[in-house]
């Protein structure tokens, strides 16, 4: 490979002295990060396709087929009974390049099989943003924690960037549980929100981690004394249980689009699909 071509990141691994230097060779060998949505207002995110990285999800889990970009509804009630197509697989359906640029995340990653591989080109990826001078990211607006050893380097990773606020909902609570388990606490510029109605809902309490549901109505949330977040505050720097309200399209007929349709009948109308992509980690 021509030195001209490659792209240089250097930093030192957790617990070693030694300097590890990994070259990639172009942008298309770098995780895409995105600035800004219409809720996450100077934030930077970064995805995976929905419900294929997601084995904790349950009363949200939704596919798009690779092939067609048509919706595969997988959901399967909560405890509450109820049901709802994940927004961020929507997104997905609506958005080819949305849906291509998450692949492209899930297929680099695999190609890396170790913890340390990993943390490289997620570190060399977030290096290439400019986002290691300060700011907050979103890990995972679509998508989740499908193994260990992913779950693992994201925390190895988030120590490099010290003045970066991580945060992320997640349903993988068993890795979340396995990593507490064996570290004693997360790192302290990762912040955690408990999704609640996946598989794992029962390991929530032992992992002593703030959750969120999603809601069909506000007068549910307030009933139970619980804040909704529109803007994600809660998640990043809250410590207390709050709660989100349903977005997005649903099924015709189902409970969630009658909820859905009473919600904009009171003037919530959803947010925005615009998204603002920046620079080199742009799809």
């Amino acid at each position: 490979m021509d030195t001209a071509q490659k792209v240089g990141t250097k930093f030192s691994l957790d617990n070693q002295d030694d300097l590890c230097y990994t070259t990639l060779s172009d942008m298309e060998n770098l995780l895409k990060l995105h600035y800004e949505n219409a809720k996450l207002k100077g934030i930077w995110h970064f995805s995976l396709p929905s419900g294929y990285t997601c084995p904790g999800a349950k009363n949200c889990y939704t596919k798009v087929d690779r092939k067609t970009g048509k919706i595969v509804d997988l959901q399967k009630p909560d405890e509450n009974g109820d049901t709802f197509r994940c927004y961020a697989a929507m997104d997905e359906a609506r958005y080819p390049n949305v849906n291509k640029a998450r692949w492209h995340n899930f297929d680099l990653l695999k190609t890396r099989k170790s913890i340390q591989e990993k943390v490289e080109l997620i570190v060399g990826s977030i290096k290439e943003t400019g986002l290691d001078r300060g700011g907050t990211l979103r890990v995972h607006i679509g998508g989740d924690y499908y193994n260990q050893s992913y779950f693992n380097a994201w925390m190895k990773a988030a120590r490099f960037f010290p003045n970066v606020v991580f945060y992320s909902y997640t349903k993988s609570i068993h890795f979340l549980v396995k990593y507490l388990q064996d570290n004693g606490k997360l790192p302290s510029n990762f912040v955690f929100t408990c999704s609640k109605g996946g598989k794992f809902d029962h390991l929530i309490p032992s992992t002593n981690v703030k959750s969120a549901r999603v809601f069909f109505s506000n007068e549910e949330a307030e009933a139970l004394g619980l804040d909704i977040d529109h803007t994600d505050d809660f998640a990043i720097s809250g410590s207390d249980d709050f709660a989100l309200v349903i977005h997005g399209s649903q099924p015709a007929k189902s409970k969630a689009s009658k909820a859905l349709a009473e919600l904009k009948k009171k003037g919530f109308t959803g947010y925005s699909n615009k998204k603002k992509i920046l620079t080199k980690a742009q799809a």
